[in-house]
């Protein structure tokens, strides 16, 4: 998935707050943020770490993504934020999208719309 389809993402969708890219390592690259959100680069460098999100690359999930295919997002559901994690390349990705999401909108169509979206810009990529 592009960084500039994630930006789009955020600006056409009113259910998406935000989305950052991290690496392995839990460092932030690129922010994107919905202008009427109230998400700001430090609310949401405060979140990944207090949720330790980050990509990790292990000798373990080379094992999982042999034998069952690669992992390709995880949902995070609280009382105010949803967060979905999509892995573009799998589990062997150095690096993590992070979507945050109303609590509002419904969990499934909220991971519907992005890994709809995730899957629009791999075939885009082909």
């Amino acid at each position: 998935m592009s960084f500039e389809r994630v930006q789009h993402l955020v600006d056409v969708d009113e259910n998406i707050f935000a989305a950052f890219v991290i690496d392995r390592s839990g460092k932030i690259s690129e922010i994107f943020v919905a202008p009427d959100s109230e998400l700001t680069r430090s609310k949401i460098e405060t979140i990944s770490s207090v949720l330790d999100i980050r990509s990790v690359v292990t000798t373990e999930k080379e094992v999982v993504e042999n034998l069952i295919g690669r992992h390709k997002w995880d949902v995070l559901e609280y009382d105010k934020f949803k967060f979905i994690k999509l892995y573009p390349g799998g589990n062997l990705d150095h690096k993590m999208i992070v979507v945050i999401a109303a609590c509002t909108k419904d969990t499934g169509n909220v991971a519907d719309t992005v890994i709809g979206y995730m899957n629009d810009s791999e075939q885009d990529e082909y």
